[in-house]
């Protein structure tokens, strides 16, 4: 065996294929409902287009001064689409109301039925919609495995839909070698196959908040889900991760965990 083809023998033996892309989401406007896609391009900003634009509490000078489900539990009911998608780094969006009507992300006529929905004491300040780059909580991308969310259904002895975590990527890992998210932090994952897969460094589990409590399609409460994870995970659910290299990714495309020797 040659040198080239020895090394070539230890590359493949390396890689280990975990999953498939079973779900991919981009967020256009922060805390509201996600665009399901096919395809996306991921850049060193994460998913084009996601988490573009935010809201922001105008008095809130904090580092997280951002507008979302956890003051107004309902922004998860409006649907955000992008006017152009073939542009996603620059183009306007769109804000479905849950009642229907259409309307502009910049128009005061959201700001302040946003506004309408805060508690009495902070509907005084004044609320912003931003253009981004990115309004990330932490790293550009996250995600989380079948298994997780398997894993957190059996525990709390109910179906837990994926949608609650707000995830990029849900892979399906089932009869995976390694399944669990969780134990892939520190090491990085290839989407796809050939020299332009796109390759993801799994950074740290996402510790969470009371987000995943909201069901996504009613925005009820259900403390369960929060104590569960808190209990029982050490409060994880997903990963965060960033992005060691671009590339396009689709749904249905293999995803391999890439040994700490290459990482």
């Amino acid at each position: 065996m040659t040198e080239l083809v020895r090394r070539q023998t230890e590359l493949r033996e390396r890689i280990i294929p975990v999953g498939i892309i079973d779900s991919l989401n981009r967020y256009p406007v922060k805390s509201m409902r996600a665009e399901a896609l096919t395809e996306a391009k991921v850049r060193f900003q994460g998913i084009a287009g996601d988490r573009r634009f935010a809201f922001i509490q105008g008095r809130n000078h904090s580092r997280f001064p951002w507008l979302t489900a956890r003051e107004v539990p309902r922004m998860l009911l409006y649907r955000a689409t992008l006017v152009d998608p073939a542009d996603p780094d620059n183009s306007s969006a769109t804000v479905t109301t849950p009642d229907g009507r259409e309307l502009d992300v910049f128009s005061d006529e959201l700001m302040e039925e946003l506004k309408g929905q805060l508690r009495e004491s902070a509907r005084n300040q004044p609320i912003y919609a931003v253009h981004l780059k990115s309004a990330h909580d932490a790293e550009p991308i996250s995600l989380m495995t079948t298994h997780a969310v398997q894993r957190l259904a059996e525990r709390i002895g109910s179906p837990v839909d994926p949608r609650r975590f707000r995830q990029n990527l849900i892979i399906n890992t089932t009869d995976s070698p390694s399944p669990d998210e969780q134990t892939w932090a520190g090491g990085r994952i290839m989407i796809g196959d050939g020299d332009r897969a796109p390759i993801i460094t799994i950074t740290r589990g996402d510790a969470r908040c009371m987000m995943p409590n909201l069901h996504p399609d009613t925005a009820v409460q259900d403390p369960r889900i929060l104590r569960t994870i808190a209990q029982e995970q050490d409060n994880l659910m997903g990963v965060y991760a960033s992005v060691a290299k671009p590339g396009a990714i689709r749904v249905g495309d293999p995803v391999y965990l890439i040994a700490a020797t290459l990482a």
